[in-house]
């Protein structure tokens, strides 16, 4: 196994935040777009509208995030590091809310099929 700790930031190849800072920003890149993409598709009805737009607002910033940190990676400008650390701080901020409105709405429709099923039983109660 080689040793990565001895690696001068003047290696070729070898970028000063890391060996796999390229490969990431490849996933993160395609998280962006399929996070874009999934907010598109769940726009097309409207309920999904309100999870929707704002899961596209978040994509789009975590995109442009990603975009900083590949200027940062071709330049070593640490401007472009901190605006890239920014924009993904606002998208995950955008998440982290629409996080917990999905999990208020999931327990919402559970309590509403709870009382629904507890209804229901005491309804068919009624007629025996």
């Amino acid at each position: 196994m080689e040793d990565m700790t001895n690696t001068a930031p003047g290696t070729p190849g070898v970028h000063p935040m890391g060996l796999g800072f390229e490969g990431t920003l490849k996933d993160m890149r395609f998280i962006g777009w399929v996070s874009l993409i999934y907010g598109i598709l769940t726009c097309l009805s409207i309920a999904g509208a309100i999870i929707g737009v704002p899961l596209i607002i978040a994509s789009h910033r975590f995109i442009e995030g990603i975009n900083r940190f590949d200027l940062f990676r071709q330049t070593g400008t640490q401007d472009e590091l901190q605006a890239g650390f920014y924009e993904l701080g606002r998208s995950f901020r955008i998440l982290k809310i629409l996080t917990i409105i999905y999990m208020v709405l999931i327990l919402l429709w559970f309590a509403f099929m709870f009382l629904m099923g507890g209804l229901s039983l005491m309804a068919g109660l009624m007629d025996s």
